[in-house]
């Protein structure tokens, strides 16, 4: 706009300098026509004065253009002048802006050589102020300064009262441009007060928010950690051993889980204290720690009992581990000054898939194998699926019950099949009766269900001689009455056992009447004929079958031929004559798939 004034005054000099020069002329040609009535002339006197005249009226003209040209050109000089201070001051606020925007620093003018210092001006002595004793700075930018004594606090809160002070308007008022200079200097310092109060409240709520997830994490380790030994807890080994029975069922790894309980603690407690005991759990931990693989986890199960989880580990490499803590164990005792006390435990060992299909039939299989260990004398290291030598009485067959209750069938199989091989049968022979069986089902044209009960039967039929002691089972001699009836309670210990998979019925029924005789004389209650479950028989059957065909100690195993002639001879008085006569037709019928398979 003011370009435009001032070259629009420029371009119109020329104009006025014709306007005078014209006014000039025309005044020099009428004043001689006006003066002519008036005056008398002296002959050739008139064409000077016109002449006269007309030199005048130019100069008057010239005179009045250069007085014009002279005022314009200073009015133009100051126009100049303030169009240059505009343009510096756009060009100033241009880059203050574009600094403050990119490198965000909105201290874009703190220094300023004008401003008045105001500790000089007001003479204060307030040492106290930190505008004190600094040239050239903005008072009122400053935090905390002191102003009559009283703190003003920041720029926003003091900007009134700093308006009304003498320095400000001193300040501000040397020239216009520096009031529009200090409004955006104050717009910035606004901004950057708000931004460092923005600043302080992001870093408050940083820190609160990394505190809080500090203490929780605190708080989340509290919850799954025993406080005593520093191993993970009960709830927390429950929820790592589902993940781990779920990635072993998964990519088909093995995964081993030991279970080890401390002998006789509560001597350790009774004759030293509490405190002392608390001394050897939390030693037990550190063996633990110490001991273990990195992939390997350890918890504190309860009490004095401990867990370790045992990822790609068969049974077997978990015995070896266990066999190892179980010859350190002792040395606890002296770590912790019980030198004199002897100090042991007993380990349980189960895995997967041998032993179990899931967690909880993993820790069910792995606390019975712990019980075996305790049966055995304690101090010992028990595999689930080893049995041999372990006497269970009347006390250990209710706490195997207990330890099995929510066991899978796969577990309760794997512990039938663990007894079998106590009396000489094998896993591969059991199978072999279970497929027959199944075939035997269909032709008596059973259901699903009791297809399935009946294959389960001849597997777990005998899982109550877990309860017959070992030297009555492997006696080459012929048993005493004694030991006979010590024989025929396994049926009894075989339904206890069970106890919990009472919804198969015909399972539970062919357990406990297996030895029941056709003509009535069996054990356990005499039943007769068709009082006996089909289950039943049909598993009497298969026992007998397997009993023949396997070397004991006080003979050797019959031929096929043989053992076919003493199933008819029992028929009708042992066993359902229609049942041995479909028994051997199948096992007949296997036979000749076998060979032709062979061939």
């Amino acid at each position: 706009m003011i370009t435009r004034y001032i070259s629009g005054h420029l371009s119109s000099m020329r104009r006025i300098f014709i306007v005078m020069i014209s006014f000039g002329l025309a005044m020099g040609l009428v004043f001689p026509l006006v003066a002519e009535p008036f005056v008398e002339w002296v002959p050739g006197r008139k064409g000077y004065f016109q002449l006269a005249c007309l030199a005048a009226g130019f100069a008057v003209g010239t005179f009045c253009y250069y007085l014009v040209k002279l005022t314009l050109f200073e009015k133009n000089m100051i126009l100049a002048e303030r169009k240059r201070t505009l343009e510096a001051a756009k060009d100033r606020f241009s880059t203050l802006t574009s600094t403050a925007i990119t490198s965000r620093d909105w201290d874009v003018s703190f220094h300023d050589g004008h401003v008045p210092t105001c500790w000089k001006v007001k003479g204060c002595d307030n040492r106290d102020c930190p505008c004190y004793g600094r040239e050239n700075i903005r008072c009122w930018l400053v935090t905390g300064t002191y102003c009559g004594g009283v703190v003003q606090g920041r720029f926003a809160q003091k900007l009134e009262s700093c308006t009304q002070c003498s320095v400000y308007q001193e300040a501000v008022e040397r020239d216009p441009i520096n009031e529009i200079g200090e409004n955006f200097n104050s717009l910035m310092w606004v901004v950057k007060e708000r931004e460092d109060e923005l600043s302080e409240a992001r870093n408050k709520l940083q820190a609160n928010y990394s505190e809080l997830e500090r203490l929780h994490e605190k708080v989340k380790e509290a919850s799954i950690t025993d406080s005593l030994t520093g191993l993970r807890n009960h709830g927390h080994f429950q929820q790592h051993l589902e993940q781990e029975a779920e990635r072993a069922n998964r990519y088909r790894r093995p995964l081993s889980l030991v279970m080890l309980d401390l002998d006789f603690f509560k001597s350790v407690n009774d004759k030293y204290g509490h405190q002392k005991g608390d001394q050897v759990l939390s030693g037990i931990g550190r063996l633990l720690k110490g001991e273990l693989r990195r992939m390997d986890y350890a918890a504190r199960y309860g009490g004095e009992e401990f867990v370790i989880v045992m990822p790609e580990t068969t049974g077997k490499e978990a015995c070896e581990v266990a066999e190892r803590l179980r010859k350190k164990v002792g040395a606890v005792a002296e770590d912790v000054g019980l030198p004199q006390v002897p100090l042991a435990a007993s380990f349980g060992v189960a895995d997967m898939p041998s032993c179990a299909n899931d967690n909880e039939s993993l820790v069910a299989a792995a606390d019975s194998a712990l019980l075996f260990a305790k049966s055995k004398g304690r101090d010992q290291v028990a595999y689930f699926r080893d049995l041999s030598e372990t006497e269970l009485g009347e006390r250990d067959i209710d706490g195997l019950n207990m330890r099995l209750e929510g066991a899978s069938l796969k577990t309760i199989c794997s512990l039938a099949e663990a007894v079998d091989a106590r009396d000489s049968y094998t896993g591969q022979e059991s199978r072999n009766m279970s497929a027959i069986a199944e075939m035997m089902a269909e032709k008596l044209n059973l259901s699903r269900e009791q297809v399935e009960s009946l294959s389960l039967a001849t597997v777990l039929h005998d899982i109550g001689k877990i309860g017959i002691p070992d030297s009555v089972l492997s006696k080459k001699d012929k048993l005493s009455e004694e030991e006979v009836e010590v024989i025929q309670q396994h049926p009894q210990i075989g339904k206890r056992i069970m106890r919990e998979a009472e919804q198969i019925q015909d399972l539970v029924s062919a357990i406990l009447y297996h030895h029941e005789r056709w003509d009535g004389t069996g054990y356990p209650e005499q039943l007769k004929g068709e009082e006996i479950p089909l289950m039943a028989r049909v598993v009497g059957i298969f026992d007998a079958y397997r009993a023949m065909t396997t070397d004991r100690p006080y003979r050797k195993a019959l031929n096929e031929k043989s053992v076919m002639e003493e199933l008819r001879k029992g028929a009708g008085s042992q066993f359902d004559p229609q049942l041995v006569d479909l028994f051997i037709e199948t096992i007949e019928s296997q036979r000749g798939q076998d060979i032709a398979q062979a061939g």
